[in-house]
């Protein structure tokens, strides 16, 4: 034991500590060792520990040790007095010194040689931590509210969470949901947490909202609002409380930026109403819910022209175009307003963009990921530039720093890179330049003027500090809703009105329910809430009800979107309860946003679709091609694989072909171990060197003829 704590040691070995512990549990001596080690903690004081010239304050390595040591425990409980002293421990040091701390952990994870078991240390200690606060949590037997408990091991093992976090942050050890802690959720008093936070006086968990989940941070950002609403109608004199739109439902959009256009700071804080024009109803949330549906409709309509729509990902992303017209500018911002709003008043948008949208409202850096999601063409042409390293990576990449894009317009444009970006050639040397450049053409500056004219929209309406809480993914989230419907946990979480729980014509609705496809269940989410996605935090977060509507009869089910309430029959049998279910959402019509993508389409796109299907069908062809003559030939080592666009096959013989598709080009490149490297073009049906103007399948076969004799070899035409 003496050799996993000792302060001479020069680096961790965390292999050491596992060899120790296995030892130590096969002898049954864990307990009676970690008594020795906190024996040890004890005689430390952090604070008497000042970092040397080289940083170290010595007591890094066993530190680390003892954290790995008791993360393989199966039970925390024996030795939660172990990590209550360590915790203070950490908790103590100066920040020089946890930095120290957090440089020898990733040191000591860095030695491990497989991704995988880095990970796997990682969340042991992770999840130690959370373990930790979880006893600690229920062991408190207070009527005091955890926030003002102020329970030093909680606290202590709070920051030290926070240190592990920071380091996750930077090697992405973990998925950020691992450091959500539902015991901390639970248990936090948001009357007591939020005022604390918001005045910065003393502790609130507020201060660390990665213990909090997407669902918690929608929370606290509703109370921020309806703080904000209540302010605004206090002073509103001879005014009206609320925000009022009302709209023509052929005219939607127009409307409502008319009307936008002349509101004040003030009246956007206001709480949102909305009516039709020529229709009765009071706004309790359901019109409100129709009323964005049918924006975001109009708004990512093509002939809108304020998005460009990519075929493979389904999503939008603003026209790539430098926007100097006063009057489109001003039209970014109002829909920046009109999404504002929807944040704003707690409205869930089905709107088809990248995470990259959300990072940049939060101002957090987009990478070739977000280009990935965006365009998975390109992003995947970026990642095999950057993969390449074949001897005619030259010849193959025989590209600048000039790139050619598709406008608004179909046309084609350059933009340099760099200056003088055509004269700059790419090289092995610069090529991760190029893609960081690249990806910030995308994202950043072929978009600027109309990404900053919608997100002073955004945050007209949305107070920019409210978000503070969020990471992307999560805003994101909050803003699209989830994707995942898990009816098992709407269930768990419905209320009923006229029905128990145990009722026949509840058991048999379930039985119907979790028996639907995910189409039918979407239909019947929409009617019932006016919506086909869950709220954050899924449908477990969502006030469902189903309510008795009366006796048997032949009436449809109905609802009422605006509460979230479903009413039901008692019909006399399943069958007709499933037949008169199954007619009520059918007949409601689903007009999403996402089902309306699926025919948008703009010049840029119809020719990234031309593209991509000719070359899909040609691949596929030689991906068969290839396979028969592979079923021919006895060549050792022959094989064929088709992946992410590229194809490749090792001859056994002569080398290896590499087949790959370039969207940004509109190309299939070709590298032959024969004849080197080619680019084709498709024309009229064809696939054309661009240079000498040969097929390549008439290529191909004559090479292949020559590498396999004797084989009867035939490339399709």
């Amino acid at each position: 034991m003496e050799s996993i704590i000792a302060t001479t040691r020069t680096s961790p070995d965390l292999v050491l500590v596992r060899d120790v512990y296995n030892n130590l549990h096969k002898q049954g001596a864990v307990l009676n060792a970690t008594t020795l080690y906190t024996t040890y903690l004890e005689q430390l004081d952090a604070s008497a520990c000042p970092a040397n010239q080289s940083g170290s304050s010595g007591h890094e390595i066993p530190v680390i040790h003892l954290l790995y040591f008791l993360s393989l425990g199966s039970e925390l409980y024996p030795f939660a007095p172990a990590l209550l002293k360590l915790c203070s421990f950490i908790d103590q040091l100066d920040p020089d010194a946890k930095d120290k701390l957090g440089m020898t952990l990733v040191l000591s994870l860095e030695a491990i040689d497989a991704k995988t078991e880095r990970q796997a240390v990682f969340q042991k200690i992770v999840a130690l931590v959370h373990s930790f606060i979880m006893i600690r949590i229920a062991n408190v037997d207070s009527p005091v509210p955890l926030t003002l408990l102020c329970d030093d091991g909680i606290m202590a093992a709070v920051t030290f969470l926070e240190l592990l976090n920071d380091i996750n942050n930077e090697n992405d050890y973990v998925s950020f949901e691992e450091f959500y802690n539902d015991a901390i959720k639970e248990a936090i008093s948001m009357k007591e947490d939020y005022p604390r936070w918001k005045s910065s006086s003393g502790f609130s968990f507020f201060n660390y909202p990665f213990l909090l989940d997407s669902h918690a941070k929608g929370d606290i950002l509703k109370i921020e609002n309806m703080i904000t609403m209540r302010h605004e109608a206090m002073f509103i004199g001879v005014n009206s409380p609320y925000l009022h739109l009302e709209v023509r439902r052929d005219h939607v959009v127009r409307d409502s930026v008319a009307q936008l256009t002349s509101k004040t700071a003030h009246d956007l804080k206001k709480q949102l109403r909305v009516s039709f024009v020529g229709e009765e109803g009071i706004d309790d949330g359901g019109i409100q819910k129709e009323f964005f549906q049918m924006v975001v409709k109009e708004i990512f309509n093509p002939n809108h022209g304020m998005f460009q729509y990519d075929t493979e990902s389904r999503l939008c992303w603003f026209s790539k175009e430098y926007i100097t017209d006063p009057g489109v500018i001003e039209e970014y911002h109002l829909l920046g307003r009109l999404l504002g709003l929807a944040i704003y008043n707690s409205n869930t948008l089905e709107i088809p963009f990248p995470t990259a949208l959300f990072k940049k409202l939060l101002h957090t850096p987009v990478t070739l990921e977000d280009l990935l999601e965006l365009d998975p063409a390109l992003g995947r042409g970026l990642q095999n530039l950057l993969a390449y390293d074949n001897a005619d990576f030259q010849e193959l990449y025989d590209w600048t720093f000039q790139i050619q894009y598709d406008g608004p317009t179909g046309t084609r444009q350059t933009h340099d890179l760099k200056t003088h970006g055509a004269s700059i050639q790419l090289t092995r040397e610069n090529r991760s330049e190029f893609v960081q450049l690249y990806v910030d053409f995308i994202f950043n500056k072929a978009v600027a003027t109309a990404f900053q004219s919608f997100s002073d929209g955004v945050y007209s309406v949305v107070d920019r500090d409210a978000l503070v809480f969020f990471r992307a993914e999560e805003f994101q989230q909050l803003v699209v809703g989830c994707p995942d419907l898990d009816f098992k946990a709407l269930e768990e979480n419905a209320k009923y009105e006229g029905w128990e729980e145990g009722s026949v014509i509840v058991k048999q609705f379930w039985e119907i329910v979790h028996a639907m496809d995910l189409e039918d269940q979407k239909k019947l989410l929409f009617f019932t809430t006016g919506s086909d996605r869950a709220p954050v935090g899924g449908l477990g977060n969502l006030s469902f009800v189903i309510a008795r509507n009366g006796p048997d009869c032949d009436r449809l089910p109905t609802s009422h979107t605006c509460y979230n309430i479903l009413l039901l029959n008692e019909y006399a049998s399943k069958e007709k309860l499933e037949e008169r279910l199954r007619k009520a959402i059918s007949t409601t019509a689903l007009q999403t946003p996402r089902a309306s993508l699926r025919c948008f389409s703009t010049s840029t796109n119809e020719l990234d679709r031309v593209f991509h299907k000719a070359a899909d069908i040609r691949m596929q062809s030689l991906l068969d091609d290839f396979d028969a003559i592979g079923e021919q030939c006895e060549a050792p080592g022959f094989d064929v694989v088709y992946s992410n666009g590229v194809l490749t096959m090792n001859t056994g013989i002569a080398g290896t072909y590499v087949i790959n598709k370039q969207p940004p080009n509109r190309q299939i490149w070709l590298s032959s171990p024969i004849s080197g490297p080619k680019r084709y073009d498709h024309v009229q049906g064809s696939w054309i060197d661009s240079k000498k103007e040969d097929k390549m399948e008439e290529l191909l076969e004559r090479e292949m003829k020559t590498i396999f004799k004797g084989i009867d070899v035939s490339i399709s035409k």
